[in-house]
């Protein structure tokens, strides 16, 4: 999260698709890509974040900080669960300093 600078000026989180393995074969010819899932990459750690239908199942989210908390404007991030507490972490030193 050193790049607190690209991560403000950007409009919203990003989704990227997962797109299921083409089988092996030389007689796929006119295969169509299928989409597997959806998913965010986590600001922190860079892991994937799958979205799923039910929001208490998923991993982690989108989360807003305000500009009170960051002090350089309203920054949206992607986050995993268990790095959360990180991320106010480098908020909360940032604002020490």
């Amino acid at each position: 999260m050193s790049n607190l600078f690209e991560l403000s000026s950007r409009k919203q989180v990003p989704v990227y698709t997962k797109m299921k393995p083409k089988p092996d074969g030389s007689q796929l010819v006119n295969y169509k890509n299928e989409k597997d899932y959806d998913y965010y990459k986590c600001d922190y750690c860079g892991e994937e974040i799958k979205i799923l239908s039910k929001k208490q199942e998923m991993t982690g989210g989108t989360i807003r900080f305000s500009h009170l908390v960051t002090k350089k404007g309203d920054i949206e991030l992607a986050l995993h669960n268990k790095c959360l507490r990180a991320a106010i972490k480098i908020f909360e030193e940032g604002e020490k300093k």
